[in-house]
Formats: C-alpha cells, structure tokens, sequence
C-alpha cells in the first residue's frame, strides 16, 4: 500500500493506533484513511446485508483505509481487522474518519470573514 491514488489527495487524513493490528510478526499501528464514499457504504451493506451495524461500519473503514502500517493491500482484509483491532483502535480510525469529515466540511457563512457578526444589539448596548 505504498504508492497512493493521486484522486485521494488532500482527502485523506493520516493517523496511529494505540495498539494497532498484528499481522506477520510486527503490530501495524500508522494508517491512512480516506474519505468515504457512498459506493463504500452501498458495498459494505451488499457484501454482508444480514450483517450487524457493526460488521458493516468495520468494512466501510477497511475500504477506506489507504495504509494501515506495511500491510499490503491484499492482506488488509475485514477477517484481519474483525479479529485484530482492538476497539480503542477502532474508535481511533472513527475519530479519525470524524476528524477528516469536519475538514472537508465547508465553512458555514456565520464563519466566513466579513460575514454577518454574531454579537447582537443587545450586547453593545452600553446603557
């Protein structure tokens, strides 16, 4: 997973595991994740449809992850993940998927300089 898609950049957000996942003798903590797209939560549901929530949030972030250390693409399966990651790494990779989705998200209008102030009448009123 070394070489990654140039559709990807600036829409990625990198992080570490607080134990990571073990896999060929060494515990893979670094990751990449990308941002979700519909397709992966179409495909999640698909793949598993009698599957609970949690099965199917797992595969929505295996399909997000760019990078999860040196693990190569073919190893970093949801099996790998469903019996390997620990559930503080799992809400790792959520605050993460968290972090990214407020990132991307545009400013509202009240934020933007020159915008609307927020402080009202009220409160510049000197009586």
């Amino acid at each position: 997973m070394t070489d990654q898609d140039k559709r990807w950049d600036g829409l990625t957000i990198k992080g570490e595991l607080p134990v990571g996942v073990y896999f060929a003798g060494v515990r893979h903590k670094a990751f990449t994740l990308r941002a979700g797209v519909t397709g992966d939560l179409i495909a999640a549901q698909e793949l598993h449809p009698d599957g609970p929530l949690q099965l199917i949030t797992l595969e929505v972030y295996r399909r997000q992850l760019l990078s999860l250390g040196d693990i190569e693409a073919q190893h970093l399966t949801t099996d790998l993940l469903r019996d390997g990651l620990l559930e503080m790494d799992l809400a790792t990779i959520a605050d993460a998927d968290l972090s990214l989705e407020k990132k991307l998200k545009p400013q509202s209008a009240a934020s933007k300089p020159g915008g609307e102030s927020s402080t009202t009448l009220s409160d510049t009123a000197t009586g």
